[in-house]
């Protein structure tokens, strides 16, 4: 039997007519924790007659197994559906290609915007999952709760990439059920020679290529924090090590001591709580301490090898031989080699394209800062916080609580301005993280102009700020004026111009208006001075009253009625002078 009838095809549940089938010439499967599983179905088509006999087309469900010396029944390799097909001409002849992938694909098309509150990774995962469609497989629950995660103009698999890579986990469609979890650690890999998941070089493991380096180890890494409800710093150290590698005669632990033991210290992600730190440091330790042990091979076909698995290595010699986690296998079908699998194992490190050059995850933010507008200003925590939208990225998404810039603020002290709900803001997101906002302050513009009242706030002629002004909701406003010779000083006044107090540097006057009542109170005594100047008091009645003794001292001192002048003494009254006229 050729080596291409050991692969069985399977295009919308039907097999390939066996005239097609003979027309195979090349089949491989790529699996990866990193990415969704890829499938390439090569046949030499001089008629162009294969996708007419097999109704392949864009879309169409393919189902891929294999006969393996080591099964009796066909093991699948990967179910997925076709998304491309090629035609192709060459000095080798004429060839049609199906190319397609798992249904784990639909994750990358198109970018949306969504915000996931009070949610752990898993949880978020799983809404993902039921939004794309897919039935739930594995998924493991996580227990960091994440106050606020956002989705800016990502793709759904961005989003859970980035999540997965903060939890030490992977994502994967296999066999259309959705996974959300961590992988097989080295440590679980088979020990029996006769599992199909222990290699033995020269019997089942054909190629390889080991690399155990030092680069870049450490002893321990340090993940640093800030927690805005207690003021202060959160930090975790966590021992460098790897579940994707167990050697017996290597560790990344005894490659850092060689040359120093490091510590790397990581403070590029503004983590607010010890649950985030923690797990950040156990994934970082888990990506740097697996890249201390590399190995790609090449096996016998073996359809039991796939990404996520955990083998066992022998015959290489120390320090290779050893039990290692798979990252990425490509199982290959055709004529000439016959059935292989080529593997590789990476640890942590996401050495595809996507990996290399994609985005930095769903939660980084725009560079620079953006525009917001207000829609919630009712902290819970009575902080000062404010959520935004961004009118420019979605007409859904509403931020996290973002802090907001006062002058000079401090325990009960500072310039207390919060913005109103509509209010168009600016705002920036701490190291880029877009789950922590912060309002620099508001913004004027087109509708919300600044306020018109009183004098120009620049001078026309020098371009001098004339005016600066704190105005609020109602209208209650504080001026602060530096018109040079004519207005200069200070006012405030209230909305309804009912109530003011002006501060008139020019004139060096201060009046006080009110169009009810002025009251002056002190419980320790009021003193009025006008120095050697005129004191004044005017009044349709003047009453002075007081509880104590009354004295009234000048002088020349006039008491004078135009209509009547009374005076009592409720016991005695008693008038002296050098000289008294009465009349």
């Amino acid at each position: 039997m050729s080596i291409i009838n050991s692969c069985l095809v399977e295009i919308n549940s039907s097999p390939l007519p066996a005239d097609v089938v003979n027309l195979m010439s090349t089949v491989y499967v790529d699996d990866s924790q990193r990415l969704p599983d890829l499938f390439e179905i090569r046949f030499r088509d001089g008629d162009h007659e294969v996708l007419r006999k097999t109704g392949a087309k864009i879309g169409s469900a393919v189902r891929i197994s294999v006969l393996a010396s080591t099964s009796q029944a066909p093991v699948l390799l990967m179910a997925g559906e076709i998304t491309a097909l090629e035609a192709e001409f060459d000095t080798g002849g004429s060839f049609t290609v199906l190319r397609g992938y798992d249904p784990a694909h639909r994750l990358f098309r198109g970018r949306g915007t969504a915000s996931y509150l009070q949610m752990t990774a898993s949880d978020i995962a799983q809404k993902v999952s039921q939004r794309a469609g897919f039935t739930n497989g594995t998924i493991k629950p996580t227990t960091t709760v994440f106050e606020h995660v956002s989705q800016a103009g990502t793709s759904d698999w961005e989003l859970l990439d980035a999540l997965a890579a903060d939890s030490g986990y992977e994502v994967s469609v296999r066999d259309g059920k959705f996974n959300f979890g961590p992988p097989a650690t080295a440590a679980g890999a088979p020990s029996n020679e006769q599992n199909p998941l222990v290699l033995k070089l020269g019997t089942d493991l054909l190629r390889f290529r080991a690399v155990l380096t030092s680069g870049g180890q450490v002893k321990e890494v340090e993940v640093r924090g800030w927690d805005t409800s207690t003021k202060h710093a959160l930090t975790t150290r966590h021992p460098a090590k790897t579940t994707s590698a167990e050697l017996p005669q290597a560790s990344p632990a005894e490659f850092a001591h060689a040359f120093g033991d490091k510590v790397y210290v990581a403070t590029d992600v503004p983590h607010r709580t010890q649950a985030e730190v923690d797990a950040a440091a156990a994934a970082i330790s888990a990506e740097i301490a697996g890249s201390f042990a590399e190995f790609t091979g090449v096996a016998q076909g073996n359809p039991a090898l796939k990404a996520g698995v955990a083998i066992t290595v022998d015959n290489l010699g120390a320090p290779f031989d050893g039990k290692y986690t798979v990252t990425t296998t490509r199982h290959r079908i055709d004529p000439t080699t016959g059935y292989t699998t080529s593997f590789a194992v990476t640890g942590a490190h996401d050495r595809s394209l996507l990996g290399l050059t994609g985005s930095s995850g769903a939660q980084r933010a725009p560079s620079g800062v953006v525009i917001g507008q207000v829609s919630d200003n009712n902290d819970p925590e009575k902080l000062g916080r404010v959520k935004v939208t961004l009118p420019w990225l979605s007409d859904d998404y509403v931020s996290a609580w973002a802090r907001t810039v006062h002058a000079g603020a401090g325990k009960d002290r500072g310039a207390l301005i919060i913005p109103e709900v509509g209010d168009e803001v600016l705002v920036v997101f701490e190291q880029g993280d877009l789950r922590r906002p912060y309002v620099l302050g508001g913004l004027y513009n087109g509708v919300d102009k600044p306020d018109a009242k009183g004098i120009d706030p620049i001078d026309s002629g020098s371009g001098a700020v004339n005016r600066r002004s704190i105005v609020s909701r109602k209208g209650h406003r504080i001026d602060l004026l530096d018109q040079d010779g004519q207005k200069e000083g200070i006012t405030l006044a209230t909305g309804d111009g009912k109530l003011s107090v002006t501060l008139d540097s020019t004139s060096t006057t201060i009046t006080v208006h009110a169009d009810g009542t002025v009251k002056i109170e002190g419980s320790q005594g009021i003193v009025i001075d006008a120095a050697a100047a005129k004191l004044e008091l005017k009044g349709g009645e003047v009453s002075v009253t007081a509880t104590g003794n009354l004295q009234l001292k000048g002088a020349n001192t006039t008491v004078e009625g135009s209509a009547n002048t009374e005076v009592k003494g409720g016991a005695m009254c008693s008038v002296s002078a050098a000289l008294v006229k009465i009349n």
